[in-house]
């Protein structure tokens, strides 16, 4: 029984995913010793079930556990979350890693041709931060915010990843503390781009280092100009292509500016020139005004990758935007309650599997409904997941009705398309006016609060 048990890992997630992530291949990483309610199976399809369903408590990962246990006639374990929580520090990099491994290559070898650009896989860079729980270890490695009082703000972890837009799946990430570069912490992420990769940036990543590098592995790049060399742009400099592009040349600067990243043995090793092609048009900013933009890539082929088609693939890079919003808003990462640097990088790690999980649906359901699959709606997909992973659970061992049960979730899952809607404006303000509560300027243990009628006001 407690075989079967860890085969089907307690969840209807695991059935609706042993395709991708089969029984068999997880009994072979899995680094548990013996079977046991809280082995690392159970502990991830349990923080799997955690993630998705809203960064729900860890109260309810055990009583998910106690559910799976009672009906498969085994002991109920005890509701104190502290051996679940000890479980899920006991799933180490090696697991995790293999895991999502596999979901990658899935990915990969479904994406169709239709999803490529000329070609090549595009892909897109870009960062962002979450907040902590404010312990002592995470204000060590994350530190708040220095403008913060002590005691009055929470650790800031910066995050930065790699998406592939040909299927919408993270292919790295990469944490940091609040106050480390983007650049800094882009680098250590290279390895995941190679020949035939076309990688977009914003204008942040617009270095003749990060250039040269993502170049030295085969790469292309493709960016904003940096203000800095817009301000100084000499439009007449260069080779002409079109009135709107021209092919320049940029040359190493001196080693100072590496500023300590790197010994100057590793500097040198960087070309003393790269040629970039610079493409300038119009574009319409978010609030409706004409504006010029400047991008510069290392597509310097004029003939086989046109200026115009260039600069309208930039607009893409603005996915990824919505892939962090998907992250931080819709799965509800504005802040990570872990309350060790360790458990906030193993977090993450998490997140990325199941996000990536998600977009393995809907990478299936754009198939069905022949759609590109950047149209699919990640919440329809989580909503429709969460729904129905339940009816998956008796499935596991029934391998027809499972494939038809999946290929119901598949054909109301191409139902869910996301419809265009170009040019439309969202302005980020508030509608729901916040309660009148005042803000925290001393720590929690400091601070005395008066109440008088319906404000409040405070004396420390």
């Amino acid at each position: 029984m407690r075989d079967a048990l860890r085969d089907e890992s307690l969840s209807g997630y695991a059935v609706m995913f042993a395709d991708v992530l089969p029984a068999s291949f997880l009994r072979e990483i899995d680094p548990t010793v013996r079977n046991r309610h809280f082995g690392c199976l159970p502990v991830f399809w349990a923080w799997f079930a955690q993630i998705v369903e809203g960064n729900s408590s860890c109260s309810k990962a055990v009583g998910l556990l106690q559910s799976w246990c009672r009906s498969q006639g085994l002991p109920v374990p005890s509701s104190d979350t502290s051996s679940y929580c000890k479980g899920r520090q006991r799933l180490d990099e090696p697991f995790l890693e293999a895991i999502g491994a596999r979901i990658d290559a899935d990915l990969s070898s479904r994406t169709p041709v239709s999803e490529l650009w000329n070609g090549m896989t595009v892909k897109a860079i870009d960062g962002s931060s979450a907040k902590l729980a404010d312990a002592e270890a995470n204000q060590k490695d994350f530190p708040q915010p220095s403008g913060q009082k002590p005691g009055c703000g929470f650790p800031v972890m910066s995050v930065a990843g790699i998406i592939n837009l040909s299927h919408g799946g993270w292919e790295a990430m990469t944490t940091g503390p609040g106050t480390e570069h983007d650049l800094s912490m882009a680098r250590r992420m290279l390895d995941h781009v190679g020949k035939n990769d076309l990688l977009l940036g914003d204008r942040m990543y617009c270095s003749y280092r990060f250039f040269a590098e993502t170049r030295q592995r085969g790469a292309h790049l493709l960016t904003r100009l940096h203000q800095a060399r817009e301000v100084k742009l000499d439009w007449r400099k260069g080779r002409k292509i079109s009135p709107h592009e021209r092919l320049v040349t940029w040359t190493r600067p001196a080693f100072s500016a590496a500023r300590g990243t790197m010994d100057r043995e590793e500097w040198e090793s960087l070309p003393e020139s790269i040629k970039v092609r610079l493409i300038r048009l119009g574009f319409e900013d978010r609030t409706g005004r004409r504006r010029t933009m400047t991008v510069a890539t290392t597509l310097t082929d004029a003939e086989r990758h046109d200026g115009i088609e260039l600069h309208a693939l930039y607009a893409r890079r603005w996915e990824i935007e919505l892939r962090l919003r998907d992250i931080k808003t819709t799965l509800g990462f504005e802040m990570i309650n872990a309350k060790t640097p360790e458990m906030a990088r193993k977090t993450m790690t998490m997140i990325r599997i199941a996000y990536n999980l998600m977009r393995v649906l809907m990478q299936r359901a754009a198939r069905e409904a022949e759609s590109p699959v950047a149209t699919m709606s990640f919440k329809g997909t989580l909503d429709l997941a969460t729904s129905i992973h339940e009816s998956f659970r008796n499935l596991s061992g029934k391998p027809r009705k499972r494939a038809s049960q999946i290929r119901f979730l598949i054909e109301l899952l191409a139902t869910r398309v996301v419809d265009p809607r170009p040019g439309r404006r969202e302005p980020r303000v508030i509608k729901q006016r916040p309660k009148p509560f005042p803000l925290l300027t001393a720590p929690r243990h400091e601070y005395i609060e008066i109440p008088h009628r319906s404000n409040y006001r405070a004396c420390a």
